[in-house]
């Protein structure tokens, strides 16, 4: 078992003996979507392939956020908030936006873009080296900063 499934069950074993329902439910759900990944591929998930679950739970969650918030329902949307920081408690420490802007400035730089049509070339290299630390959203949009600067000169 990783590093972080032997968290989370301990961690769902505090949830269940102080009684907090919402961690509780979401460390569950959690350790279900897990072991479904880990039955598809007929092995234990690594902890790299356990925060993709994480993060693939929080893009559902926020994708959920805007459907309860255009429909109105406020409460819905403080639930699934509420569920989404015990998501991000297991997330490795993120970039912050300067840091990642950095990183794709160099990225931008060693592969030699030259503009907005170079994103192919430089996503694939600043993905692998930001990893776990910054969602998919987050590394496209300092790319495409990175790049409007490289095209603006």
């Amino acid at each position: 078992m990783s590093a972080l499934a032997e968290r989370l069950l301990a961690d769902l074993q505090d949830a269940v003996r102080s009684g907090d329902v919402t961690k509780r439910e979401v460390i569950r759900f959690l350790r279900a979507e897990i072991k479904n990944r880990e039955i598809e591929r007929g092995r234990p998930l690594t902890d790299d392939e356990i925060i993709e679950v994480i993060r693939r739970q929080i893009k559902m969650r926020r994708e959920a956020i805007e459907q309860f918030a255009q429909g109105g329902r406020q409460d819905l949307v403080e639930r699934e908030e509420a569920q989404i920081r015990v998501l991000e408690s297991y997330l490795p420490q993120q970039l912050s936006p300067e840091e990642l802007l950095e990183l794709a400035r160099a990225v931008v730089q060693e592969v030699g873009a030259t503009g907005p049509r170079d994103m192919g070339r430089v996503m694939p290299v600043l993905r692998e080296r930001v990893g776990p630390r910054a969602e998919g959203r987050a590394i496209a949009e300092a790319a495409q900063r990175a790049l409007a600067e490289v095209a603006g000169r």
